[in-house]
C-alpha cells in the first residue's frame, strides 16, 4: 500500500524517504531528454580561432555574413575574415574608435577605460556598395553611412544613434532593416530606464509599463506587412500575484505613419502577447524567459508546409535549472494578434478579455492605408490595450526538446534548415549554444502529430563558464561560427569520420553523415556525388537496415565477376549484364528509403504497401483458384480418356456387372448386346470345377447378336 508524498512529510522519522516520493511526485510529469549520441571536448574539434586583440575584450558580434565573408564587430573596428579559414582581409576592415572628446565624457560619468570604447553592434547594407554602421562610442551611440570605392569604405555622413544602438555593449538590443528604414528595439537613455521599439520618428509610449516593462530583445524578423519582435520582461498582468518574467512577441506595422494629434510620433499598430513554451498538464511547467530565436524557416513538417521559428527559453536563475526549444508556427502568431484584447479596469482588478461589441472599426493594430488619419478612438485603444488576451502555443503544444541541468542553460540557437538527406528528406539541424561553453548539435525528427529532437553531439567548444554569446551556420555541413564576448571560432561538427561502424553511423541519426557500403565508411553526404551506396535513417536511427542491404553489393559483385571482367563472353551477354546492372543502380537508388520497413536485395517493400492481411487473402485465393483449376483440369483429363478408350478392361467389367444385374441403363451399358438370362439359373452344382471353368463356360447357351465376346473369369 502506498502513501502520498504530503502524508509522508508528516513523518519525521522518514524524512529522506519522503523527500524521494516528493520530487517524484513533481517531476514525473515530464522527463528532460538526456540521451546524447557523443560528447567531444576541445581537443577533438576541427575550428579555427579568431581572438583579435588578445590585450582586451572585443565584445565580438557576427554583423553580416555570407558565402564567403563573416563581418565581425569588435572594440573601435569592424574585422573582414574569410569565411574558410578564418584570415583576416585587413584591406577591407573599417576602424573607427571614439573620439577623445567622447572617451574623457564616458570616464566622467563613472565608466571604465575598456567600456568607454567604441564597440561596433550593427551593419547593414543600404543600397549597392553602401553600408549603415552603428556603435556604442564610449556611451554615446553613433551611426556612419560608408560607401564602397577603391576597394576601401569611405564615411559619407555620421548621425545620432540614440534609440538605434545600445549604449552598453552588454545590453540586449535588436534592429532590423526592411523597405529602406530601419527597425530598432533598444535603451533610448545612459541608464538604461528607457526602452524603446523604434523607427524614425515613431517610438513605443514613454515609461508605460503596459507597452515595456524592463525588457531585454532578443531578435526580430519582418513577415508580410509587420515587423515582429522578441523579447523577455517583466510580467504587468502578474504584478498583483508578484513578480514573474514573461516571454513575448511584438509586432508593428512597417507602413505605420503615427497617429493624427498628440500620437503623431508614436506607433498607432503596437501590440504584444505572451509565448508559451511549456509541459502541459494539470499544473504545467513553464520555460518563461525567451533567450535565442532562429529566423523564420519554411519547410515541411509532417504533411504540411509550414513557416516556424524555434525559439530557446529557459527557467529563471533562481529556479531549476531547465532549458527548452519550442517551436512557434507564424500562422498561430497572425491568429493571436486577431483575436481578444486583455484589459484591466482598475489598478487592484483582474485582467480579462476585452468584448469584441467594445472594440473599435477599424480594428487597432492592423495596417491601414494612412494612421494619420484614424479616429481618435481607435489610436486611444491600441495605446490602453497593447496586450493580447491569448498567448500563443508552441507548436505540438510541448517543447521538442527539455533539457534539466544545474551546469548550463541554453543561450542562444541556429539553425540550418531543411537539410536534404539522401533518401530526399528534409531535417532542420539545430545548433544551441550554453552558458557554459558548450554547442550542441539537435535534429528535429517531426512527424504528423509530434516532433522529437534528437541530440547528435554535445561539444566543448569554449572554456567552462564563458557563455556562447551568438551562434551562425556557416555554409557547409556542420559549420558553426561560435561567438563568446573575447573570442569567436569556425567550428565543424561534422562527426561523421569519427564513426568507425555502420550501426554507429545509423544510430547517430545525423542528416549530414552516411555510411558509404563500398568504402566501408561514415562518410558526409555533401562530400560524395552519388548516393548509390549510402545507408541512412535519420528518422529511427535503425542500424539493422546495415545488414538489410548487404545482398545489393553481393549481387553486384557476383555480375561483375561473371559477366563483365570476363573477356570472353559475347557482345550480347556483355549487354545483358550492362542492362542488368543499370537495373540495379536503379533500384539501389529507390532502396536507400529511410522509411522502408523491409528490404530484400533491390527490393523496398514498405508496410503501407503489403500487409499481413493482404498476405493471408493472397494465399486463400491462390488455394482456391489451384483447387477450380485442378478440379476442371480432371474432369476433362478423365472425358478425353474415356473417349479414346472406351473399350478398357475394367469398364468393360463394369458393363458386364450391370447387364447382369438387370441394369440396361447404365451409362456403360451397349444396346445392340442381349444376354440370355438362362445362364443364371445355372446352380452351383452344374458348374464345373474351377480350374476348368473357363472351358464349361464355352458350353454354355449364349446368343448374341453381335460377335462373341471373350470374357475373364467370373464368379456369380
Amino acid at each position: 500500500m502506498s502513501i502520498s508524498a504530503l502524508q509522508c512529510l508528516k513523518i519525521n522519522t522518514c524524512l529522506p524517504l519522503c523527500l524521494v516520493l516528493y520530487f517524484i511526485n513533481v517531476c514525473q510529469a515530464w522527463l528532460p531528454d538526456t540521451n546524447t549520441k557523443l560528447i567531444n571536448n576541445v581537443n577533438k574539434l576541427s575550428s579555427v580561432s579568431f581572438k583579435g586583440n588578445n590585450s582586451f575584450l572585443d565584445h565580438f558580434t557576427v554583423l553580416y555574413q555570407d558565402q564567403e565573408t563573416i563581418l565581425l564587430g569588435g572594440r573601435n573596428r569592424v574585422y573582414n575574415l574569410s569565411v574558410f579559414d578564418f584570415v583576416e582581409r585587413k584591406h577591407f576592415g573599417i576602424q573607427w574608435p571614439s573620439s577623445e572628446a567622447h572617451g574623457q565624457l564616458c570616464n566622467l560619468k563613472g565608466k571604465n577605460e575598456d567600456e568607454c570604447q567604441n564597440y561596433i553592434r550593427m551593419l547593414f547594407h543600404t543600397g549597392p556598395g553602401r553600408i549603415l554602421i552603428c556603435g556604442t562610442n564610449s556611451f554615446k551611440p553613433l551611426c556612419r553611412n560608408y560607401f564602397y570605392k577603391n576597394g576601401n569604405y569611405m564615411m559619407e555622413k555620421e548621425s545620432e544613434g540614440i534609440g538605434v544602438c545600445p549604449y552598453d555593449p552588454d545590453h540586449n538590443s535588436t534592429a532590423i532593416y526592411s523597405n529602406g528604414h530601419l527597425f530598432s528595439a533598444t535603451v533610448a537613455d545612459f541608464s538604461g530606464g528607457d526602452p524603446l521599439i523604434y523607427r524614425e520618428p515613431l517610438r513605443t509610449e514613454l515609461s508605460d509599463l503596459k507597452h515595456l516593462n524592463a525588457p531585454n530583445f532578443v531578435s526580430s524578423v519582418t513577415h508580410g506587412e509587420y515587423i515582429y519582435f522578441f523579447f523577455r520582461e517583466t510580467a504587468v498582468e502578474f504584478m498583483n500575484c508578484g513578480k514573474i518574467i514573461y516571454s513575448r512577441v511584438a509586432r508593428v506595422c512597417k507602413h505605420d505613419k503615427g497617429g493624427p494629434h498628440q500620437s503623431r510620433n508614436k506607433w498607432t499598430t503596437f501590440t504584444k502577447a505572451r509565448l508559451n513554451c511549456s509541459v502541459p498538464g494539470e499544473y504545467p511547467f513553464y520555460f518563461d524567459e525567451i533567450q535565442s530565436t532562429s529566423g523564420i524557416i519554411e519547410g515541411q513538417y509532417g504533411d504540411a508546409s509550414s513557416k516556424i521559428i524555434y525559439g530557446a527559453l529557459t527557467t529563471p536563475d533562481n529556479a531549476i535549472g531547465g532549458s527548452a526549444i519550442c517551436v512557434f508556427r507564424m500562422d498561430d502568431i497572425e491568429d493571436v494578434f486577431k483575436g481578444p484584447f486583455k484589459h484591466q479596469e482598475g489598478i487592484n482588478a483582474n485582467w480579462l478579455p476585452v468584448p469584441d461589441s467594445k472594440v473599435p472599426e477599424p480594428r487597432p493594430g492592423e495596417c491601414a492605408i494612412d494612421s494619420r488619419i484614424l479616429p481618435d478612438a481607435n489610436v486611444n485603444f491600441i495605446k490602453t490595450h497593447p496586450l493580447m488576451e491569448r498567448a500563443v502555443p508552441s507548436t505540438y503544444g510541448k517543447p521538442i526538446l527539455i533539457r534539466v541541468s544545474l551546469n548550463y542553460r541554453f543561450t542562444a540557437i541556429a539553425v540550418d534548415p531543411q537539410v536534404r538527406t539522401v533518401n530526399d528528406k528534409t531535417y532542420d539541424v539545430i545548433y544551441i549554444g550554453t552558458d557554459d561553453g558548450k554547442v550542441l548539435k539537435v535534429v528535429n525528427v517531426p512527424s504528423e502529430n509530434s516532433a522529437k529532437a534528437v541530440v547528435v553531439s554535445e561539444n566543448e567548444v569554449f572554456a567552462r563558464g564563458v557563455p556562447v554569446k551568438q551562434l551562425t551556420v556557416v555554409s557547409g555541413y556542420g559549420k558553426v561560427v561560435a561567438v563568446s564576448k573575447g573570442e569567436t571560432k569556425l567550428i565543424t561538427l561534422n562527426h561523421c569520420k569519427s564513426i568507425a561502424t555502420c550501426n554507429e553511423c545509423l544510430e547517430l541519426r545525423d542528416p549530414h553523415c552516411a555510411w558509404d557500403q563500398f568504402k566501408n565508411l561514415c562518410v558526409s553526404v555533401d562530400a560524395v556525388t552519388s548516393f548509390r551506396y549510402l545507408v541512412q535513417d535519420v528518422k529511427r536511427g535503425n542500424g539493422s537496415k546495415c545488414k538489410m542491404q548487404s545482398t545489393d553489393k553481393a549481387l553486384e559483385k557476383e555480375i561483375d565477376d561473371n559477366s563483365i571482367v570476363d573477356n570472353a563472353i559475347d557482345e550480347e551477354s556483355k549487354s545483358s549484364a550492362e542492362d542488368l546492372l543499370l537495373r540495379i543502380d536503379n533500384e539501389s537508388a529507390d532502396c536507400n528509403d529511410v522509411n522502408a520497413d523491409y528490404r530484400t536485395g533491390c527490393s523496398t517493400i514498405r508496410k503501407s504497401e503489403f500487409s499481413s492481411g493482404t498476405l493471408y487473402g493472397g494465399i486463400i485465393s491462390a488455394a482456391m483458384v489451384g483447387l477450380l483449376a485442378g478440379f476442371v483440369g480432371g474432369y476433362c483429363v478423365s472425358r478425353k480418356f474415356h473417349t479414346h478408350y472406351p473399350s478398357a478392361p475394367f469398364i468393360e467389367q463394369h458393363n458386364h456387372l450391370d447387364r447382369l444385374n438387370g441394369n440396361q441403363n447404365s451409362f456403360l451399358a451397349r444396346p445392340t448386346k442381349t444376354v440370355n438370362l438362362d445362364v443364371l439359373n445355372v446352380s452351383s452344382d452344374t458348374l464345373p470345377p474351377k480350374k476348368d471353368n473357363l472351358g464349361s463356360l464355352k458350353n454354355l447357351n449364349i446368343t448374341n447378336e453381335g460377335t462373341l465376346q471373350k470374357i475373364k473369369k467370373t464368379y456369380i
